[in-house]
């Protein structure tokens, strides 16, 4: 009896000691910083997720809306491949989205990814700009175009402006071809001193002709610099540009990596 009565006290102990396992381990979930911009034809987006978009005819006559001669659409190039259409006929002055507009912010590195192909090839054409929007003027010193891609003579030239007057000077500049699809890295760094960009064609970094290195420093943020894509000038002629992507992030690696030389 004395026996039975022990196993049961035994027994009765161990049923109420807690019961000991091992931590189960937190997985950790690795999240992306949502872009700032996201732009992809090939899933069908909408342009307009670019931001605002801004068209001219004559210097001042700004349609609210796309006309028959000046719009920017969700179409197909030539080849078949989906793209933001940018058009404008001659003596228009641009059609062009402004990405970001009012909420860029100083000391902040923003990075750029930027697919187009272009039908025309007319001097002055711009097809990018960081461009200033509080210190564009005598007073304040800044530069009415900080950065800029635009066309002269075949090429491709990659311009900055270090201040007001002085204008736009050619830091870099490439020959490209029509219906050629180019791919666009950037990289600024947005300070009034102390600001840099960076710049990588089709996946390699470029060296500036001017600095003999890849990275150029100076005022690339006067006031208030937002980015804007599409067609600015060349109203010679009539002008198609064909957009496939634009990305815009503060982290380089939330963006296509293949615009900076990754896979």
């Amino acid at each position: 009896m004395l026996l039975l009565y022990l196993f049961f006290s035994l027994l009765s102990l161990l049923s109420i000691q807690p019961v000991q396992s091992e931590p189960i381990p937190s997985k950790h979930i690795s999240r992306k910083i949502p872009l700032l911009v996201d732009f992809n034809a090939a899933r069908g987006d909408d342009p307009k997720v670019l931001g605002t978009l801004n068209l001219e005819e004559a210097k001042g006559v700004k349609p609210k809306g796309n006309t028959a001669d000046l719009y920017v659409k969700l179409d197909k190039d030539p080849k078949g491949v989906a793209a933001a259409h940018f058009h404008h006929k001659a003596g228009d002055r641009r059609a062009e989205y402004h990405a970001l507009k009012g909420q860029t912010k100083a000391g902040t590195t923003y990075f750029i990814s930027y697919q187009f192909s272009l039908q025309e090839l007319p001097d002055g054409l711009i097809i990018f700009q960081w461009k200033e929007y509080k210190a564009n003027n005598d007073k304040d010193g800044g530069a009415n175009i900080p950065l800029a891609l635009e066309l002269r003579q075949n090429k491709l030239e990659f311009s900055h402006t270090f201040k007001w007057g002085e204008g736009r000077k050619v830091q870099w500049s490439q020959a490209i071809k029509t219906q050629t699809v180019y791919k666009v890295g950037m990289e600024i760094l947005a300070k009034a001193s102390g600001g840099h960009v960076k710049l990588w064609l089709n996946g390699k970094p470029i060296t500036f002709d001017t600095t003999k290195s890849q990275t150029l420093t100076g005022n690339m943020y006067p006031g208030e610099s937002d980015p804007k894509f599409g067609i600015y000038g060349g109203q010679t002629v009539q002008v198609d540009s064909y957009v496939y992507q634009v990305q815009i992030g503060t982290s380089k690696a939330d963006l296509d990596q293949s615009y900076f030389g990754g896979k």
